[in-house]
């Protein structure tokens, strides 16, 4: 069990033009939804799939109502879940109403002996993010080559192939890609997260 970290430089806060240590961040693998994390617990516990998915849900509307009635819940040695509040600056209690009390945040606090478990469980190894900015990137033409030698492969690409393919971070891959929009040499499809990129066809 590995965990992949790539370096990056700590913001120069003081302006004082030094160069800066550097600092680890973790290269996240991707997101595992609720569907596949209880299709992981099914298989190690033997534990019926759909009573899984119930006591999830019932988890869930407990956790919520209890919340909402203030309480902090306490799951076991994973944490504690509280909320916090939110309301106009006043100077006089008077001027407070409860119309004006809003939920700031969901809070979670981990507890320590979670903490410790996934401490002695960590192996970190070096890795490289696809989207961490770069410095200097492939020019245009270079890029159109990329992009022709995947789809030649593959029907379409996303902005993530792209960022993994040329390195350029996710800003500058969008603006890459609406450029050869424009330029009419890609079409997108699709919204939000699931938009692709394929060839124009004339």
């Amino acid at each position: 069990m590995s965990i992949h970290y790539d370096l990056y430089e700590t913001p120069d806060i003081r302006q004082t033009g030094e160069e800066q240590p550097l600092h680890p961040r973790v290269v996240f693998k991707g997101t595992i939804n609720q569907e596949e994390f209880l299709d992981r617990v099914h298989k190690f516990t033997g534990i019926s799939r759909s009573l899984l998915a119930g006591s999830m849900e019932s988890f869930q509307n407990e956790l919520k109502d209890l919340l909402a009635d203030g309480w902090i819940v306490e799951m076991g040695d994973i944490g504690y879940f509280s909320v916090s509040l939110q309301g106009p600056p006043v100077l006089n209690k008077k001027d407070v109403h409860a119309q004006s009390i809003k939920l700031k945040n969901v809070n979670f606090r981990i507890g320590r002996q979670f903490r410790q478990k996934i401490s002695s469980q960590l192996r970190p190894e070096r890795g490289e993010s696809i989207t961490r900015p770069r410095k200097k990137g492939h020019a245009e033409e270079e890029c159109l080559a990329i992009i022709n030698t995947h789809l030649s492969k593959h029907p379409c690409l996303t902005r993530a192939d792209y960022c993994r393919m040329t390195g350029h971070d996710k800003q500058r891959a969008l603006n890459e890609l609406n450029s050869f929009i424009e330029q009419g040499l890609l079409i997108r499809y699709g919204t939000g997260r699931l938009v692709v990129y394929a060839k124009k066809t004339q």
